[in-house]
């Protein structure tokens, strides 16, 4: 493989191994907001006024379902009713029909509020899959961008160059004389 070969491997691999720290970058970043609501945002007992499951169509146009709740809640002497939805969708409606029903009108359960502006709450907070689907699904693509970018300039630098046998520099694929020293390159 000649030069050109080597320099598509460095670009390729600089690119992805980019792209794979950024995205790595991106799901530490995440992941922390996530684990600062987990545990700094204060507790409270919350109402469920309304839950539903409500269904939309993706970019693929399949039908996916979410569950959408809406919760009373008392923060400091003042109510808010705040409309809120799952973090995840689902293609299976009796997946998002039993987390519904779970969070039927009338029961109560614990949600977590900001303490800057008590309106933004999140009901679905815990060491779980789908609160930390977003961080663990771009820590998984950085690693494999990264792999494959890391793979790559390990690649370039395993290619060796077509080299002159009369004054030693790079030559170009398919080039019959040196254009260094103009010797006759032997046939490749």
């Amino acid at each position: 493989m000649a030069m050109e070969g080597r320099g598509i491997f460095k670009l390729v691999g600089t690119i992805f191994t980019l792209v794979g720290l950024i995205l790595l970058g991106v799901a530490g970043w995440t992941g922390n907001r996530q684990y600062t609501i987990l545990k700094t945002w204060p507790s409270v007992e919350a109402e469920v006024v309304k839950s539903e499951v409500i269904s939309y169509r993706d970019s693929e146009g399949d039908v996916m379902y979410k569950a959408a709740i809406d919760f009373r809640y008392t923060v400091d002497g003042k109510e808010y009713t705040v409309p809120s939805s799952s973090s995840y969708s689902s293609s299976s409606y009796s997946s998002m029909r039993s987390k519904v029903n779970a969070y039927a009108p009338g029961t109560r359960h614990p949600i977590r509020y900001n303490p800057s502006d008590p309106g933004d709450m999140r009901f679905d907070v815990g060491y779980n899959f789908g609160f930390f689907f977003v961080p663990f699904l771009l820590g998984v693509m950085g690693i494999v961008f990264t792999a494959f970018g890391v793979g790559s300039l390990y690649t370039a630098r395993s290619v060796k160059p077509r080299l002159c046998p009369s004054c030693g520099q790079p030559v170009g694929k398919g080039q019959s004389f040196c254009p260094s020293c103009s010797a006759p390159l032997p046939s490749q």
